[in-house]
């Protein structure tokens, strides 16, 4: 009888405890261990203060942020070391269609022999420059070229200054395009014997690859009538053969400056003319 008494009072000890915690639920209360902990602040939480840095071995694998991205490759070609970046022009083919013939001044003026030139045929996309290897001349001259022409040929073309007394100087002839036309057409004279003329193309300020310009014989001027080797050769009075090349430049990158260099010191004669620019 005493072990029923005292498991009526156990039973009946835990219905009011139940009861009890039930009342205490309904109020809202919550026993500690239903409580999730939270989670431990990370260092970096602490106010005023900052994570420390990596250790060295760590940083030496992450690779830097990028500050800018980097350029890519320049489909135009190359640049060659020590060049200038050239200015820029207007957009590709912007300039008009034009043929130069050094006879006659952009303004329709009959040129003045032996005379410096640089912005005279501006209108019609072309300005003129010159780099000498001699002297300070900055400016190609319109010459009286027939002493280098064959006989009937015109009578001027674009070439180095001349000094006077002393002569052609020696340098490099620099056309500059404005309008940035994507074909240009030319005519150079000079000495046979120089087995290659020295052109440069120029867009954006990068040289361009040789692909782009082709260099054939201008056969107005083989007095020979067979195109002998190939070229089209004459004799001009009493100097030795001169040869007369074609040279046609294109790209669809656009042509800001094609350069003409004589190869001085002591260099040779290389004249221009029959320019035409189409853009």
């Amino acid at each position: 009888m005493r072990a029923l008494r005292g498991l009526a009072a156990l039973t009946l000890a835990g219905l009011a405890v139940a009861a009890a915690y039930l009342g205490l639920r309904s109020l809202g209360f919550q026993p500690r261990w239903e409580v999730e902990a939270p989670a431990s602040p990370p260092p970096s939480a602490k106010p005023g203060r900052r994570l420390p840095p990596p250790p060295a071995e760590l940083r030496s694998r992450v690779p830097p942020a990028p500050s800018t991205p980097p350029a890519a490759p320049d489909a135009a070609g190359d640049t060659e070391e020590g060049d200038a970046p050239q200015p820029e022009g207007g957009p590709v083919g912007s300039g008009p269609y034009a043929q130069i013939e050094f006879e006659t001044y952009g303004d329709g003026r009959p040129v003045v022999s032996n005379s410096a030139v640089a912005d005279e045929w501006r209108g019609q996309g072309l300005v003129l420059s010159f780099e000498s290897y001699t002297a300070a001349a900055t400016q190609p001259h319109v010459l009286d070229a027939s002493g280098y022409r064959p006989p009937g040929s015109s009578t001027h073309a674009l070439g180095p200054p001349l000094s006077g007394d002393r002569g052609l100087e020696v340098g490099v002839i620099h056309l500059e395009f404005p309008g940035r036309p994507r074909k240009v057409a030319f005519t150079l004279f000079g000495p046979d014997l120089i087995e290659s003329f020295h052109v440069t193309v120029r867009s954006r300020g990068a040289r361009l690859p040789a692909s782009v310009r082709n260099h054939s014989p201008d056969m107005r001027y083989d007095t020979t009538g067979d195109g002998e080797a190939g070229k089209a050769t004459y004799s001009p009075g009493g100097r030795s053969r001169f040869r007369a090349e074609r040279v046609i430049v294109e790209t669809p990158l656009g042509i800001d400056r094609i350069s003409l260099d004589a190869w001085g010191p002591p260099g040779h004669v290389l004249l221009v003319d029959h320019v035409d620019i189409n853009p």
